[in-house]
């Protein structure tokens, strides 16, 4: 629909919440033509993120569970930098509703989700040895890849994506190996 196409487009050139003239405008359409389908702007934002949200949950490919580990942590950082990097404005703008709109936080809480059972297949035998303590370790994961932390990464610290994702990379691999930095320093 060119109305929520249009939303999404200023929401992806910085305008973090565009109104509704302006997204009528960009979609060439009657600011009437918005209301027509849309109750509120809000409607209309929670209906840009579920359509996001589908279009981007195919960007987190199954990863074989028998590749190295190595390998494994390798190919969820790149999905996530390129998930990451794509959803960003959209997130951004979404900051400013999920306290608001029960849709909304509905729609990051399944994206979330989503990310969630991504990291709990592609590191199922991982997590499946730490029995005592699996839970508290895909909660590590969980929080290591968030979006939150990439954000972190790229406006706090203003990391490029390549760099953010090395540091996605260390941190995945010292959570499976954390002796491996002490012991490395001993020598």
């Amino acid at each position: 629909m060119r109305v929520l196409d249009a939303l999404l487009e200023l929401v992806e050139q910085g305008e973090l919440r565009p109104t509704a003239q302006a997204v009528a405008e960009r979609a060439g359409v009657a600011l009437r033509t918005v209301y027509h389908h849309f109750e509120d702007v809000g409607a209309l934002r929670t209906m840009a993120l579920t359509m996001q949200t589908d279009r981007y949950r195919e960007m987190l490919r199954e990863i074989d569970v028998k590749l190295p580990l190595e390998e494994r942590i390798q190919q969820t950082a790149r999905q996530y930098r390129r998930l990451f990097e794509a959803i960003t404005p959209m997130r951004l703008a979404t900051m400013f509703d999920q306290h608001d709109s029960p849709e909304m936080a509905e729609g990051l809480r399944q994206a979330r989700a989503t990310r969630r059972d991504h990291l709990s297949a592609t590191f199922a035998p991982e997590v499946a040895r730490r029995s005592e303590d699996g839970r508290s370790f895909l909660d590590a994961l969980d929080l290591v890849t968030s979006w939150d932390s990439w954000n972190y990464l790229r406006t706090s610290l203003n990391r490029s994506a390549v760099a953010s994702e090395k540091v996605v990379i260390l941190m995945i691999t010292d959570l499976f190996t954390p002796g491996r930095r002490a012991a490395a320093s001993r020598r």
